[in-house]
């Protein structure tokens, strides 16, 4: 079992001074335009994972945005402290609630995934592993080449995770030992992360092409 951890607590520094993750989006099936925090979300129930929501700005209107697609949720009271500590927050979360989950995806809330099919190839990659001579506990996916996000950790990994801190996220606990991550190739651009107002204009006009 794999259990998804979005991260959508920040506090869009860099954005236009509203919360960015509520901002509307072309939907890729051509329907109305959705959340770009929704869009985020439904990519990890297309993939069938259980999932926690770590909320911090506007907590309860990001909740609202996405309540009806069966996440769960945890505040992070402390999220203006940095990126850290919504891991932490998300990750023990999913340890306490999800006691057999064999494995983490670490996901973005600023990064729609909806309709990409990137989860379900992660986690096939996860699962399949076992077989393997040195199977690995971390699955990156590249996108022609360049590393991104999501990432898959074994559950093993939690105290790694659980030990991060300051403004970032799980990318030390990837470079620590590169014999225990697993590589997917995309041949694709990675899905847009949104931190800017240009961002998003940008993500707009790529997925009106699709």
């Amino acid at each position: 079992m794999i259990v998804g951890v979005l991260l959508a607590a920040g506090n869009a520094r860099r954005f236009d001074g509203s919360q960015k993750l509520l901002a509307p989006v072309p939907n890729m099936n051509g329907e109305r335009p959705l959340p770009l925090v929704r869009l985020a979300v439904l990519g990890l129930c297309e993939a069938g994972l259980d999932h926690v929501v770590v909320l911090g700005r506007e907590a309860e209107a990001v909740r609202a945005s996405v309540a009806d697609l069966g996440s769960s949720f945890v505040v992070n009271a402390a999220f203006g402290t940095g990126m850290s500590s919504s891991l932490r927050a998300g990750v023990q979360y999913a340890l306490e609630h999800w006691r057999t989950a064999s494995g983490l995806l670490i996901a973005l809330g600023d990064q729609p995934l909806a309709g990409s099919g990137i989860v379900e190839v992660l986690v096939e990659r996860f699962q399949s592993a076992p077989d393997e001579p040195r199977r690995p506990l971390i699955v990156v996916p590249r996108y022609r080449g360049e590393l991104g996000n999501p990432v898959l950790f074994d559950r093993s990994l939690a105290p790694e995770l659980l030990a991060v801190t300051g403004d970032r996220g799980a990318r030390a606990v990837v470079e620590r030992d590169p014999r225990r991550v697993g590589y997917v190739d995309f041949d694709r651009i990675a899905p847009r992360d949104v931190d800017t107002s240009a961002d998003l204009s940008a993500l707009s006009n790529e997925l009106r092409l699709l």
